[in-house]
């Protein structure tokens, strides 16, 4: 999970550090109509927050992860082939509610296959993951979008996302997850001898 994490923080990074060139470029927005579009993947991380519980246990943990995969995978495509700024809005705002959802299903999930004694270590080395992953995406967003164009890091995203996707389909089957959620088996403890 922490490779997918940080191979999809990479993709993502990469596409937002040039977003503001693509808005003016291709959208032809200024500064308002470009804090529009983080307006819009901020609505959808609101909504999906305020409506993660009942949209998780109504589609499952297994289809949020695996729609989520999806959705990420559309918002690379979006970017990188329309000119529409609706469909560039609606797609940041999809990914705002996956992107809420994703981080109540994969932190759980994450917490629940950890043994205990590991929790500390398997949440710093995610974070690390995570976040080193973000400078990476930031400077491979910025050299691939004046090297190749400036929806070059959005093709190259798709690609990872679809690649992302099909290698870790499996790995979120329904029978795994639930085994994460399902409540531990009760500890026996022996007797307390008597005095």
């Amino acid at each position: 999970m922490a490779v997918l994490i940080g191979l999809l923080n990479v993709t993502l990074t990469a596409a937002l550090a040039v977003l503001v060139l693509l808005a003016d470029e291709r959208l032809g927005l200024g500064s308002v109509g470009y804090g529009l579009l983080f307006t819009c993947m901020a609505a959808g991380g609101v909504l999906g927050a305020l409506l993660g519980d009942r949209l998780v246990s109504w589609i499952s943990a297994t289809w949020t992860v695996r729609v989520g995969l999806l959705v990420e995978a559309g918002l690379h495509l979006a970017l990188a082939a329309s000119r529409s700024t609706l469909v560039v809005g609606f797609a940041l705002f999809a990914f705002g509610v996956h992107g809420a959802l994703w981080n109540i299903v994969a932190n759980s999930l994450r917490q629940r296959l950890t043994p205990p004694t590991l929790q500390g270590r398997v949440a710093s080395t995610t974070l690390f993951v995570a976040a080193g992953s973000n400078c990476v995406g930031a400077l491979l967003g910025g050299l691939l979008a004046s090297w190749i164009g400036i929806t070059a890091p959005y093709w190259v995203g798709l690609v990872v996302a679809i690649g992302v996707s099909a290698a870790t389909w499996r790995v979120f089957d329904r029978a795994t997850v639930q085994r994460a959620y399902a409540d531990p088996p009760p500890v026996e403890h022996s007797p307390a001898p008597v005095a």
